[in-house]
């Protein structure tokens, strides 16, 4: 077995009986418990070489214990569906399928093993060895976008270790923490909420539950939760009746992260956590980077107000030239960054998994400028178009008609013609159609304006713009969901 492993159970400092997982049904598992869990699912891991281990759930219990196990073990996980084209590509070892799932998986060359915590872990049949895996691989998490693709950032020991431990630095994260599973666990975000409390002895509110239903709140009241992350769109969503349950928790901390967030509603969420003594981060993070990249503390706000803060600890942020655009910032550019949890690399398939390290600085896609340490992100480097000849931000123009209460996406068809998709009032979306043919100086024929019931949104919280391509390209606007 590989030197290299992970152990996210064990801490000399925590008591065995300290609780570790809160289970929906009021079962609390301690450090002691989900040890001996643990330590049960890693024998039917058990395997001769380092191998690859495909779990297809999410935010349940075999998941964590088949994540925890496998880690332990020195092996590889992947966070991704047991697709025939995800299983052809990588060839893991071993599957364990979400709750319910995996009997069609024998028709893929997998057979039963033993029972990993209630839910069956299937072994690949086949004799023949897949390829070696370079040795610090601990995890492939699909990029955004991606899911259901083969395309997967490989992240190392090391990175996970190190960015779980800098997210507890700078939000202060104690084994007197209770933090409950508001995100999916197959996504950068959500993981690093479960490896950075159970890196600091904290306690797992374990539910698999939409974070704006009554059913997670009345869980994550009963847990003691004392912490809540989400998504832009989840926060929008807020109503009054989350804030009278928000009243009859514990929680004092609010995290961030997915995709920028409305300044108005930033401010928002920073008084209602003052008013509770509490605290609200915004931070900035990347799957390529294991999770956090920024975070901005309370405290910064709300003069720091439109930043997402300054690198986690051990990080480095800087600022590398690129092709401006008319409205561009002073000192804008690439966002790149280096420290804990910069991957190891991109992955399509097994071959992938020989390779060691081949990323030292990450480009993250991003433009942004820095002002006294701190990072403001404008807009990404591939949102740069020309419209009648004038190189344009398509990010900067969505700012010139943000509303929170009226929401809208702005998405660039060709040359002649910018896209405005509009889920609020349409008179109000026709106002924006002028403002945007005002601030690009053109033309207002060269501004369409498109209707849906919603936006669409990708699982990381992001407005999906390759959806509303597709629908400018295709003449058709779709209904999603």
């Amino acid at each position: 077995m590989p030197l290299a492993t992970l152990d996210l159970v064990t801490h000399e400092e925590v008591s065995p009986r300290s609780p570790a997982l809160h289970l929906v049904g009021g079962r609390t598992l301690s450090y002691g418990d989900l040890a001996a869990l643990v330590g049960e699912v890693e024998r039917s891991l058990r395997h001769d070489t380092k191998a690859l281990v495909l779990c297809a759930g999410d935010r349940d219990l075999p998941t964590v214990l088949a994540y925890l196990a496998a880690l332990r073990l020195g092996h590889a996980v992947a966070f991704m569906p047991a697709s025939a084209e995800v299983l052809s590509a990588y060839q893991p070892e071993f599957v364990v399928p979400g709750p319910g799932g995996g009997s069609d998986l024998t028709d893929f060359g997998y057979v039963p093993g033993e029972p990993a915590g209630g839910s069956p872990v299937l072994r690949r049949r086949s004799a023949q060895p897949a390829c070696d895996i370079f040795p610090d691989t601990a995890l492939l998490l699909s990029t955004s976008g991606t899911t259901g693709s083969p395309k997967a950032v490989r992240l190392s020991y090391d990175g996970v270790a190190d960015n779980a431990e800098a997210i507890a630095r700078v939000l202060h994260i104690t084994a007197a923490e209770r933090a409950p599973t508001t995100l999916p666990i197959t996504h950068a975000y959500g993981l690093s909420v479960l490896n950075s409390h159970l890196r600091s002895g904290a306690g797992i509110v374990l539910s698999d539950r939409n974070p704006l239903s009554l059913a997670m709140w009345d869980h994550l009241t009963r847990a003691g939760a004392t912490s809540f992350a989400a998504v832009p769109t989840t926060y929008a969503a807020f109503g009054p009746a989350h804030l009278n349950l928000l009243e009859r928790t514990e929680i004092r901390t609010m995290t961030q992260s997915g995709a920028r967030m409305p300044d108005e509603l930033t401010m928002r969420l920073v008084r209602m956590m003052e008013r509770r003594q509490g605290r609200f981060f915004p931070m900035y993070g990347q799957t390529e980077a294991t999770s956090r990249i920024a975070c901005l503390d309370p405290t910064d706000l709300p003069d720091r107000l439109g930043s997402v803060g300054s690198a986690v600890p051990g990080g480095v942020i800087t600022i590398a030239p690129s092709e401006a655009h008319d409205r561009a910032a002073p000192g804008e550019g690439a966002v790149h960054y280096r420290g804990p949890g910069v991957m190891l690399g991109y992955a399509t398939g097994r071959d992938d998994l020989r390779r060691g390290p081949e990323v030292d600085v990450l480009d993250t896609g991003d433009l942004g400028y820095l002002r006294d340490g701190y990072l403001y992100l404008t807009g990404r480097t591939k949102r740069i178009v020309k419209v009648l000849g004038v190189r344009t931000s398509l990010d900067d123009l969505e700012r010139v008609v943000e509303r929170s209460d009226h929401p809208s996406a702005v998405v660039c068809g060709d040359d002649d013609v910018v896209y405005l998709f509009g889920a609020g009032d349409p008179t109000v979306h026709e106002q924006q159609r002028r403002q945007l043919a005002e601030a690009l100086g053109v033309p207002s024929r060269h501004v369409a304006v498109r209707h849906v019931d919603r936006l669409p949104h990708t699982s990381g919280g992001k407005i999906d713009y390759r959806a509303l391509t597709t629908a400018v390209d295709t003449q058709e606007v779709g209904q999603w969901n």
